[in-house]
């Protein structure tokens, strides 16, 4: 269907309030994540000329980040009236091309392409959106595009087919511990402190763990989503807005209308089960079992709810770190936590499923970096068996860098991960516990709610180093 161009010139200037006042009216209102300024950085950067593409999953920040990014080019001298945003999601703009989406929305301002930036909101609902922005990058070199889309993988793959060195990807994960501690003001109880692993590292210790606990389990139901952890008395029923705003979208609308899928309640259901198993060690057989669908179909759908940020996949190795030959098990993580929350409702440490949700809020702290390095460890020779729930092995593949045993226990057995350790020539490995803190001459024995601190934080710092450096 074709709109009226006065219909569409309406909805641009409505999407673009600043044209008016410079101001975007909620702008104040939200906290800037530490990835914001990365982001911005990319954002800005005229050479090399590429397009930024930022991924994620739903409701993470991607459009305020994107807003945000719009009233600070505005607040440094930017003419308010050459910065443009399209959310591509709106049915007004279905199927129509970005460079005619662009002529209409400049003439609107009378102002010309050139020096001018460009917010694509979803990009993805853009039926090959790939190819009509790589020929924008190309033809419009003194232009910014700055694009975001909610299905990693369909995004990634189409930016490297046909977007190669005319895209940069830029991931932005759900809200780290880390940040939910900083933002929400609960680190006035960490006292900064040192530790020996692997030479002298920064860690912390807590006055009150078990406040500090509250606040990680707090952050495991809902902790994931910046609107809901930082407006936890304003939003009213979150396990709702997590159901019906993030999984029901994206297993209802996003992957059917990306990937052509037709059943999908069974994709519904299969995704259930994989949550409710999240931080378990699964194989095909029950899998295929419990879902009733076959095999082909699990590594489907598990692809399909990998792009979408849902879930990610833990491949296995064995006592020796070594791949399997025949992939028959594997862990599944939900991304966030708070997911659980949306599908079965909010948990306390008293729940069965809960060490399961705080090895998987543990390793959600890690998806700030690629993980082709994350594996786990299973292994079964004779009566010496065991696993290893988080380990990086080296980028050759060769060695073994850490190894992290995850439990909510304050009496955690680490006799596995030790032989695990004497297998790979690991000096010291780490086992979490519920509020226990020991370093030992081989062991680092942390709550799991510092830990999950650490490591988020580290990462944080890291990538503040990047952009520095």
């Amino acid at each position: 269907m074709a709109f009226d161009k006065s219909i569409l010139a309406r909805r641009i200037k409505d999407d673009n309030t600043w044209w008016e006042d410079n101001k975007i009216p909620f702008y104040n209102e939200f906290s800037k994540r530490r990835y914001y300024r990365g982001f911005y950085e990319l954002a800005t950067q005229t050479f090399p000329h590429r397009a930024l593409v930022l991924m994620g999953p739903r409701r993470i920040g991607k459009t305020v980040i994107m807003y945000q990014a719009i009233q600070d080019l505005i607040d440094s001298g930017m003419e308010a009236k050459r910065i443009f945003y399209f959310s591509l999601d709106t049915p007004i703009y279905t199927n129509i091309p970005l460079e005619e989406l662009i002529n209409d929305a400049i003439a609107i301002n009378e102002v010309s392409i050139e020096d001018s930036y460009f917010f694509f909101d979803e990009i993805q609902y853009l039926k090959n959106w790939e190819i009509h922005l790589k020929s924008l990058v190309d033809k419009n070199r003194k232009t910014k595009f700055i694009a975001s889309g909610s299905a990693a993988a369909a995004l990634r793959m189409k930016s490297i087919e046909s977007g190669a060195g005319r895209f940069t990807d830029f991931f932005l994960p759900p809200l780290t511990f880390s940040e939910y501690i900083d933002l929400n003001g609960y680190n006035d109880s960490l006292i900064e402190t040192e530790v020996d692993f692997h030479g002298p590292r920064r860690f912390y210790t807590c006055e009150d763990i078990t406040k500090f606990n509250n606040h990680f389990v707090d952050y495991i139901n809902f902790g994931g989503f910046p609107e809901i952890a930082l407006n936890s008395e304003k939003v009213k029923n979150p396990e709702r807005v997590i159901q019906k705003d993030i999984t029901d979208k994206v297993i209802m609308k996003d992957l059917p209308g990306l990937f052509g899928i037709e059943n999908t309640l069974e994709l519904q259901q299969f995704f259930n089960v994989l949550s409710y198993r999240s931080g378990e060690i699964l194989d095909y057989k029950k899998v295929s079992q419990e879902t009733k669908t076959d095999n082909k179909t699990i590594k489907k759908y598990i692809k399909y709810l990998e792009s979408a940020f849902l879930i990610k996949v833990l491949h296995r190795v064995d006592i020796s770190a070594k791949l399997f030959k025949n992939i028959t098990q594997f862990k599944v993580y939900l991304t966030n936590p708070s997911l659980y929350t949306g599908l079965f409702g909010r948990i306390d440490d008293a729940d069965e499923r809960f060490p399961h949700l705080v090895e998987t809020a543990v390793f959600a702290q890690y998806l700030h970096r690629e993980h082709e390095y994350l594996r786990y460890a299973n292994w079964k020779i004779g009566k010496n068996e065991g696993e290893v729930d988080l380990i990086e092995v080296s980028t050759n593949f060769q060695s073994v860098r850490w190894a992290v045993e995850v439990k909510w226990s304050d009496n955690p057995k680490a006799g596995k991960l030790k032989r695990f350790m004497a297998k790979n020539g690991l000096k010291k490995g780490v086992i979490t516990s519920k509020t226990k803190f020991e370093d030992y001459e081989d062991l680092l024995v942390v709550p799991n709610s510092i830990y999950a601190y650490v490591v988020s934080k580290n990462a944080l710092e890291k990538l503040d180093e990047e952009i520095l450096y």
